[in-house]
């Protein structure tokens, strides 16, 4: 009850008036009947008013441009409504009164907590603002003033309405004055990056997303950069072809300035903005800024390197097109994308003693009654089951170690994360989902660890050595895990990034101007035992979970990494470091 509760304290106000309204118009209802039996027809006149404040909040609740997110809001409402309608038309046709209000109120509260179980498992937005009947400014306005309100870590990461308000709503204003929409979406964008947050996006036209992308990630000079183990920004992706080629600019090449600035001062305010990528940690940005920085000039480049002689040279370069293919390049390699597989919770042996789990996300199930029934619980005992005799196999196999590999895991349900770290540990695995009111936490769900009657399984597998592999895009649930585990003796947690900076739970929307866009953002914190925000950075940007081993790279060793983008490289290391310990 306390989670429905919160689920419901945590709608928007329209939401939570339908949600109040019905089921106190059906009670309103059977008892007027008691008092109108000799006037049924004004009673069943009074069944239609339901009907008519549908209809009104539904005028009132219509998202321009957008009709199938009022039909998925508030669909049920109306069919709510509608059984209530017939109820009063079944009673004025002398049908039984009694039969009928048990058959409307049942199916009545089972289509009111079906939506509820939709919102909460399916769509996960219980919280709406509706500013799609606003202009571009004013519903960026609106944008800001709601995650003002109601973005779950303001204080946590000290927050900077004001600062952001002066920056971006000239842009905005700006935007909307040219009509210039790909300006408007990178605004959008610029707001999403202050939160370093990867559960605040940003949704809509995807055609017009990229192009906004492809504009500011600026021009192509047939390079972009990296930086490695000692901190020397070096040439990679080179084309062959390109003028930089033929000046001297090659794979390793040292890159000592940008545009006569040099080159750390030139990375200092870089953003790392992309669609595709959220890189939002201090440690991740110090990685990436090189990658994003190589597209920032503008009809020309002076760009100085170091030759293969060791002296400085400076050269200029013209744009032979969009960087936003390069720099795309670039991430997926960084990031491993074209060569983790995508086959979620599978089991294997890499050689003839570590095994490999590759978790993509973790969504075991879709079913929402499953899901409702395991974030109750607060673990799953199909999925513990399911993992243990996989494991029992492999170490039949001769298994002795083990890799958990969560290299772009796209998160998913908490329970899922506490559950396969329940195998692997015997540390306390707490799990509190909470409300942020009154600048306090609001325990909504409150477990110390897993109840060990429940799970026979429970720290089964806490004497193997394990190796957890992550990268910056080891996000949401992912990164749970990966906290559950870290401070475990047989734990080690290994990458060429750390994780993405994220795991609060979802929520809050706002829908844009015209219904063509939305801003979704966490409005539910997830706490650690010691009652903080779980994994999420302060306003230091500073990763929470920090590596025990990064596997960096020499000038030498980067080369390769980036020339060789179809061979997994970082999971090679982590086998080599394995076998040597």
């Amino acid at each position: 009850m306390k989670i429905l509760f919160g689920l419901i304290y945590t709608m928007d106000p329209a939401m939570q008036f339908m949600y109040i309204f019905l089921p106190c118009s059906m009670i309103v209802l059977s008892v007027s009947h008691h008092f109108l039996k000799e006037h049924i027809k004004i009673w069943f006149c009074t069944c239609l008013i339901p009907v008519v404040v549908y209809a009104i909040f539904l005028g009132l609740q219509y998202y321009v441009g957008n009709p199938e997110l009022t039909i998925n809001r508030y669909a049920a409402f109306g069919i709510v409504t509608l059984l209530i309608a017939l109820w009063g038309l079944a009673v004025l046709c002398k049908r039984s009164v009694k039969a009928y209000t048990i058959i409307v109120m049942s199916f009545s509260g089972v289509i009111l907590l079906g939506s509820v179980i939709a919102i909460w498992a399916v769509w996960l937005r219980p919280n709406v603002t509706n500013c799609s009947h606003l202009g571009w400014t004013e519903s960026f306005e609106g944008a800001i003033d709601t995650l003002e309100k109601e973005y779950v870590l303001n204080e946590w990461k000290e927050i900077d309405y004001d600062r952001i308000r002066n920056e971006l709503i000239p842009k905005v204003q700006e935007a909307e004055r040219n009509n210039d929409e790909l300006a408007y979406v990178y605004a959008l964008y610029e707001l999403k990056y202050e939160f370093a947050d990867g559960h605040v996006t940003i949704r809509g036209d995807m055609a017009c997303r990229n192009e906004a992308m492809a504009r500011y990630a600026g021009n192509d000079y047939g390079f972009s950069m990296f930086r490695t183990d000692t901190d020397e920004i070096i040439a990679i992706l080179v084309d062959d072809d390109s003028e930089c080629s033929g000046l001297g600019i090659h794979n390793g090449s040292v890159i000592t300035k940008w545009n006569g600035v040099p080159i750390e001062e030139a990375l200092e305010n870089v953003k790392c903005i992309d669609r595709e990528y959220s890189i939002q940690t201090a440690e991740n940005i110090h990685i990436a800024q090189p990658i994003f920085l190589a597209g920032l000039s503008d009809d020309k480049l002076t760009v100085s390197f170091l030759d293969d002689g060791g002296s400085e040279q400076t050269v200029t370069l013209k744009p032979c097109g969009e960087y936003i293919n390069r720099r795309s390049e670039a991430l997926r390699i960084l990031f491993g994308e074209n060569v983790v597989s995508l086959d979620n919770y599978s089991l294997s042996m890499i050689d003839d003693h570590i095994g490999y789990l590759r978790i993509t996300e973790e969504e075991y199930s879709l079913d929402p009654l499953f899901i409702t029934k395991c974030t109750i619980a607060g673990y799953s005992k199909e999925i513990a089951d399911d993992l243990d005799s996989g494991l029992e196999a492999l170490r039949a196999q001769g298994m002795d170690q083990i890799i958990i590999d969560l290299r772009n895991n796209d998160g998913g349900n908490g329970f899922e994360a506490r559950t396969v770290a329940s195998l692997f540990t015997s540390e306390a695995i707490p799990y509190y989902l909470s409300l942020y009111t009154n600048g306090q936490y609001k325990i909504v769900t409150e477990s110390a660890d897993i109840d060990i009657s429940d799970i026979e399984v429970r720290g089964k597998w806490s004497d193997f050595p394990v190796v957890v592999l992550v990268n910056g895009q080891t996000k949401s649930a992912g990164e749970i895990l990966t906290n559950y585990l870290k401070d475990s003796e047989n734990v080690t947690i290994i990458g060429n990034t750390t994780t993405w900076g994220n795991a609060q739970g979802t929520g809050g929307s706002v829908v844009l101007s015209g219904g063509k866009y939305e801003i979704r953002f966490p409005i539910t914190p997830i706490l650690n035992a010691d009652g903080q925000p779980s994994v999420d950075s302060t306003a230091d940007r500073m990763s929470r979970i920090p590596l025990d081993y990064k596997i960096s790279y020499s000038a030498k060793d980067a080369v390769l990494f980036f020339e060789d983008s179809d061979k997994d490289t970082v999971l090679e290391k982590v086998v080599e470091y394995m076998n040597q310990q």
